[in-house]
């Protein structure tokens, strides 16, 4: 009797343990480095700018370069000035090029070619609790 009280209990055990266990590790759906990339490529050439607000830091810094003049915008900036601009150009082709990586920080090179123009957008992420965009400088030839 002794025996199958014992047994019980370590079933018992075994199947709280299991549990807690499966509680303890969330499953993790945030966006990778890559995925953050390609929402941001997919706003500037398609204007899916609610898609975006959701990877940038509240912090976030987007400078745009025109010449000798530097335009400085913030978040709800930019994201209103991409929901005004409407933007939806299929024939833009990108590329791009990792610039810096490590764990808690990277920096890539958007290159966005278009009929009339390249523009250029170096892309800055920093990890705190997730991925997010933390810095835009972007420059047009």
């Amino acid at each position: 009797m002794k025996t199958l009280k014992s047994v019980l209990a370590g079933i018992a055990l075994l199947f709280i343990s299991v549990a807690a266990n499966a509680t303890v590790h969330p499953t993790a759906d945030k966006p990778t480095k890559t995925d953050i990339i390609n929402i941001y490529i997919d706003a500037i050439t398609h204007g899916k700018a609610n898609t975006l607000a959701n990877v940038l830091d509240d912090a976030m810094e987007y400078d745009v370069q025109r010449g000798e003049n530097v335009n400085a915008l913030n978040k709800d900036q930019l994201i209103q000035s991409l929901k005004d601009a409407g933007t939806n150009d299929a024939s833009v082709t990108t590329e791009t090029t990792i610039l810096a990586d490590d764990d808690d920080a990277s920096t890539v090179k958007v290159t966005f070619k278009y009929a009339d123009y390249t523009r250029t957008d170096v892309v800055t992420l920093s990890k705190t609790n997730s991925w997010a965009i933390t810095k835009v400088v972007t420059s047009t030839k």
